[in-house]
């Protein structure tokens, strides 16, 4: 039972993914102010690969979707001159009934992932010039730290003739943090176009860390308005970890890809 609830937990994950671009990449220099905020929903349209404990198992974002009765994903950010400060964080309840009689198993989990960076623009060129392709480019150094928190409820019977003759009933709090550094860059197309590609590593099996943590991300951001963008994108993270209970160890690998769509309110 126990190793089957730590399934679930894994089975359920759904991971956040930054969604946003700073929108000071869309105005000359001259334009530009110290300080920016933001604000973006969006929605991950994931599909996840887990291994546990050597079993492999595939899921659609049609599955993942049926599994969530409740889910939030937003990038709040806060940017001035070249230094930024981004909380990316993922709400979401889930909760799945997998009863087959004789055997009946209803299990929710609720999951907090919290996403914080810090970030340094170490070079950048956004001059704009009728006869050039690329306008500017930039090269941004990233810092920081993921918080993952899984609260699980298991509710496992079983049920000969209607009377049940085993019962179990688990809840189970899994948490850690995964450092995390990386690099992004950012491209602007034309003024109303932004393309953006970052790459973060962490984990490193620092305490109860992830042995490894990886995550990849390409944005496409189009300018609506001067305080609003589209974001449409791409990513794919990964991570790897082992834990330890009453001696024994469960190695565990989640490979989580696919497109996600948001939306960055601007106040500049």
């Amino acid at each position: 039972m126990k190793n089957y609830s730590l399934f679930l937990l894994v089975f359920a994950f759904l991971g956040s993914a930054t969604a946003q671009v700073t929108n000071r990449n869309f105005y000359d220099e001259a334009d530009r102010k110290d300080w920016s905020y933001s604000f973006t929903p969006y929605a991950l349209l994931a599909s996840q690969s887990t291994t546990v404990g050597g079993e492999q198992i595939r899921q659609s974002f049609g599955d993942l979707a049926s599994l969530t009765n409740f889910g939030f994903q937003f990038v709040a950010s806060a940017r001035y001159k070249r230094f930024g400060l981004s909380i990316d964080g993922t709400i979401a309840n889930l909760g799945k009934d997998l009863s087959d009689e004789p055997i009946f198993v209803n299990f929710e989990l609720k999951q907090r992932i919290i996403d914080i960076k810090g970030s340094y623009i170490l070079y950048e060129t956004f001059e704009m010039e009728d006869n050039r392709v690329i306008d500017g480019w930039s090269i941004e150094a990233l810092a920081g730290a993921k918080y993952w928190s899984n609260d699980i409820g298991v509710d496992f019977a079983v049920a000969i003739g209607g009377s049940p003759v085993l019962e179990e009933m688990l809840n189970k709090q899994q948490e850690w943090w995964d450092m995390m550094i990386g690099v992004r860059t950012t491209i602007s197309l034309a003024r109303a176009v932004i393309l953006g590609v970052w790459i973060n590593f962490g984990g490193f099996g620092i305490g109860d860390s992830s042995k490894l943590a990886y995550d990849f991300t390409y944005l496409n951001a189009f300018r609506v308005s001067r305080l609003i963008t589209i974001n449409a994108g791409f990513r794919n993270f990964r991570f790897r970890r082992e834990d330890v209970n009453n001696g024994e160890t469960l190695s565990t690998r989640v490979n989580v890809l696919g497109p996600f769509l948001g939306v960055s309110f601007i106040f500049n």
